[in-house]
């Protein structure tokens, strides 16, 4: 499968469009976890909100890691682009479908790869 030039030029503008929106929610994130600091003088406040404050803390670390995650899938997509090597699955070597392609531009797995690896997920 031969992507063409209209196609690769999509895709390219895709990934960029996903790269800056993974930067702008890392930054949010960061931005979230900054403020989200202790402040120097402190309120007498009951276990709960410790535990509430703890519980937010750790649901903003797991969204950074999935967003540094999504982040390194989109540069190595765009690495893939730029050298010819995408659209070839990574386990089986085939052809990635046009289609697949089209709608999730990070996929590293052809469609029957990637449901064999999760069936074997589970």
């Amino acid at each position: 499968m031969k992507l063409t030039t209209a196609e690769r030029i999509a895709l390219a503008t895709q990934l960029d469009a996903m790269k800056r929106q993974a930067i702008d929610e890392l930054r949010g994130a960061a931005t979230q976890v900054d403020d989200g600091a202790p402040s120097v003088v402190q309120e007498v406040h009951a276990h709960a909100d410790d535990a509430e404050a703890e519980r937010a803390q750790e649901v903003r670390s797991a969204e950074i890691e999935i967003d540094r995650h999504r982040l390194h899938d989109i540069e190595e997509a765009e690495r893939r682009l730029a050298c010819g090597r995408f659209g070839i699955c990574i386990d089986c070597g085939e052809e990635i479908a046009r289609l697949r392609l089209l709608a999730q531009p990070i996929a590293i797995r052809c469609t029957a790869c990637q449901a064999a690896l999760e069936a074997q997920r589970r």
